[in-house]
């Protein structure tokens, strides 16, 4: 069995380190480089109190990070939120890289709901070029300059501003990386409609409930958030606005080509309670199942 190991602040992460000279309680960049033997480190399992972001510039080990494994290469940034477990194997003694750790303290007023890559899987990590790597270097090089003239009453807020700059860049990357990763992404999406397919064909609606979004990832073995930011990048749509337009139509099938009752249809397509489906049927046409049935007939 791995070893477990929580880090709850920077502070003791530091610590554990052996860098007793924490520079700032809430945000460190962290050059691996210097660490004297990252190969300590493996074969543990770890959870932190804080985000951490992860560029490698070579080949470092295996990392378990949500239900996937990943060998990651060159150029590669890893994104692991508070409280996650992330579980390294074997590692090699040094490595060359930088390790940005933020507390959630340091982000308050700033949301961190856009940055849905902190949910993603390894195996679904951002590759940067030589230019977006340099991009993000130099804002690094501001937090450090930062970290190195000491606490003041605008030290905070410059942090965050940076932190948030760079994961700014990497929602860039990320759509970068989508549209160079077109002719891949677009199988995924054509697995998608073929699975949404099959389920009401199947009849795993009326077994299984309304599908959800993470039924779908976890059949294309995606996290939920990456699913959802490359379906809404590919097609303009949310998975879960595709699901509904799904339902939707073939609820107006069943209206138009069967005399089953609306209560019939409800459980058929998954909804428990029919009136839920009736509201997300008047939402989407304008009119209530019956109305739609009598204007068709």
């Amino acid at each position: 069995m791995k070893q477990e190991i929580h880090f709850p602040t920077v502070s003791a992460f530091m610590h554990a380190l052996g860098r007793d000279d924490v520079r700032h309680p809430l945000i460190e960049v962290i050059h691996l480089a210097d660490l004297a033997d990252c190969s300590s480190f493996g074969n543990t399992r770890y959870t932190f109190g804080f985000y951490c972001v992860v560029y490698k510039d070579a080949r470092c080990g295996t990392v378990r990070y949500g239900r996937n494994e990943y060998d990651y290469d060159n150029g590669t940034l890893l994104f692991f939120a508070p409280d996650h477990d992330v579980e390294l194997g074997t590692l090699e003694q040094s490595y060359q890289g930088v390790m940005l750790i933020f507390s959630p303290a340091l982000m308050q007023g700033i949301t961190m709901s856009p940055y849905t890559f902190f949910g993603y899987s390894v195996n679904e990590a951002l590759h940067v070029s030589e230019r977006e790597r340099q991009q993000l270097h130099d804002i690094l090089g501001n937090i450090e300059t930062e970290l190195e003239r000491g606490i003041d009453r605008h030290t905070r807020l410059l942090m965050a501003q940076n932190v948030a700059l760079i994961l700014n860049y990497c929602i860039r990357f990320y759509d970068r990386q989508f549209i160079t990763r077109e002719p891949v992404d677009s199988q995924l999406i054509q697995r998608f409609t073929v699975l949404l397919d099959n389920y009401f064909a199947q009849g795993l609606a009326a077994r299984q409930g309304v599908p959800t979004v993470r039924y779908f990832a976890d059949a294309l073995n995606l996290s939920a958030n990456y699913f959802g930011d490359l379906v809404k990048t590919q097609t303009g749509n949310s998975p879960q606005q595709l699901i509904q337009q799904h339902l939707i139509q073939q609820a107006r099938y069943r209206l138009t080509s069967t005399n089953d009752t609306v209560s019939q249809i409800a459980y058929a397509l998954g909804f428990e309670y029919p009136q839920y489906f009736s509201r997300l049927f008047k939402k989407q046409t304008g009119l209530t199942p019956q109305e739609f049935r009598t204007a068709q007939a």
